[in-house]
C-alpha cells in the first residue's frame, strides 16, 4: 500500500509534500475508523480496570526517552554508549533512582533511558548491573539494532503510552544537552497552539546513492524531495498522536530506511499540528534553548562524551527563563489544527 505520493495542490506549503488524493483518504480513513475502534476499547478498558480496584496509570506532563544503546567491541569513545550515559548523568540527567523519582514528584517529568535487548549474555549482565546502580531505564521488548531504529522508536511510544497517561512524549538521543526547565515551560506554549509533532523541521533531496549512510532504499516512491518533518535527534509527539500511532497494527504503515522520515510520514495522514520549534536544536544555552547540540554539523554533540560535562559547567546553561521562554524564528510555519 503506497501511503504517500507526490502530487498535492501548491498551496499546502504547510508540509513541502505532495499527497496523491484518493490514496491519502483512503489511509486517513483506515487510521480514523482504526484510532476511532481502539481509542473505545482503551476506554472500556479503562473503566474495567478501575472498576476491578486496579491503578489507573499515572498522568505526567511528559515522558522524556533517552535513546541510547549498547557498545560495539572496539567501538570509540564517541560511540560508546555507557560512557554516553556516565556523561549524561554528570550533566543533565539524573544520577539514581530517588533523583529521578524526585523531579517527577517535582516537575511530573518522566525521565528514561532507553533500550532494548542485546544477544550478547555479557552486555546484558553489565546493563543490568548498571540498572541497579542508578535506576533510570526502560527496556523495551526488543533486540537493539542501528537498522531498526524506527522499530525502536514505535516500541517506545507503545511502552511510555502503556505506563504512563502523558501529555507529551519526547524521543531525544543520548548525545543532546537538555534543558529541563525549559523544556517544561515549552509545554504550555506547545498546549496553547495544541502543538502535536514539535521538532526542527527540515526537508530537502532525497538520498538516492545507495553508498550513502542514509541511502533511501524506496526512493522511486518519494521523487526527488523529502516532505516536511522534523530532524531525528530531537523532536516532541503529544500524547494523543503517540497513542494514535501506537494503537495502529504492526505491518500496517511503511516503513522507509530512516526513522525521522517514517515518523514524519505517518504524521502526515494523521490529523495533526506540527510546530518547527527551532528551540530544539540550538547550538549553545541562550534564553530560549531547550536542546543543545552541533546543529547541523554532527547529528547531536559530535563528542557527547566530553562535552556533555563541558556544557553542564558553563553558567549560560544554569540561566533559564523563570515565566515564559522567547519563540525562535521558525523556517516553517504550519497552519493550526
Amino acid at each position: 500500500m503506497d501511503l504517500f505520493h507526490d502530487t498535492t495542490d501548491e498551496g499546502e506549503a504547510s508540509f513541502r509534500v505532495h499527497i496523491h488524493c484518493n490514496t491519502c483518504s483512503v489511509v486517513l480513513l483506515f487510521i480514523t475508523a482504526w484510532s476511532t475502534r481502539k481509542s473505545s476499547h482503551d476506554a472500556l478498558g479503562r473503566k474495567v480496570l478501575k472498576a476491578s480496584g486496579q491503578p489507573a496509570k499515572p498522568k505526567v506532563l511528559c515522558v522524556v526517552g533517552v535513546q541510547t544503546g549498547f557498545t560495539r567491541q572496539g567501538a570509540s569513545l564517541q560511540y560508546n554508549y555507557q560512557q554516553r550515559r556516565t556523561a549524561l548523568r554528570q550533566s543533565w540527567f539524573p544520577a539514581d533512582q530517588e533523583s529521578l523519582d524526585q523531579l517527577q514528584r517535582e516537575t511530573s517529568l518522566v525521565l528514561r533511558f532507553v533500550i532494548g535487548h542485546s544477544k550478547l549474555y555479557s552486555a546484558e549482565q553489565d546493563l543490568s548491573a548498571e540498572a541497579r546502580r542508578h535506576g533510570g531505564f526502560l527496556r523495551l521488548p526488543i533486540q537493539e539494532d542501528y537498522g531498526s531504529l524506527t522499530t525502536k522508536t514505535l516500541s517506545f511510544l507503545r511502552t511510555a503510552v502503556a505506563a504512563w497517561d502523558a501529555e507529551y512524549i519526547v524521543k531525544v538521543d543520548d548525545d543532546v544537552y537538555l534543558r529541563i526547565p525549559h523544556l517544561r515551560l515549552a509545554t504550555d506554549q506547545w498546549r496553547a497552539m495544541h502543538g502535536d509533532y514539535i521538532g526542527c523541521m527540515k526537508n530537502g533531496p532525497v538520498y538516492t546513492d545507495h553508498k550513502n549512510r542514509w541511502y533511501e532504499h524506496q526512493w522511486p516512491l518519494l521523487g526527488d524531495k523529502y516532505f516536511t518533518h522534523a530532524w531525528g535527534t530531537f523532536y516532541v509527539l503529544s500524547g494523543r498522536i503517540a497513542a494514535q500511532i501506537g494503537s495502529i497494527p504492526d505491518g500496517t504503515l511503511r516503513l522507509f530506511s530512516n526513522e525521522d522520515v517514517t515518523i514524519g510520514s505517518w504524521l502526515l495522514a494523521l490529523n495533526s499540528t506540527h510546530f518547527d520549534d527551532r528551540r530544539l536544536c540550538e547550538t549553545s544555552c541562550t534564553g530560549a534553548s531547550i536542546g543543545v547540540y552541533d546543529f547541523p554539523k554532527c547529528a547531536g554533540l559530535c563528542n557527547p562524551v566530553q562535552s556533555l560535562p563541558d556544557l553542564h559547567a558553563e553558567p549560560a546553561c544554569h540561566k533559564y527563563a523563570e515565566k515564559s521562554l522567547d519563540l525562535l524564528p521558525g523556517f516553517f510555519d504550519f497552519p493550526g489544527r
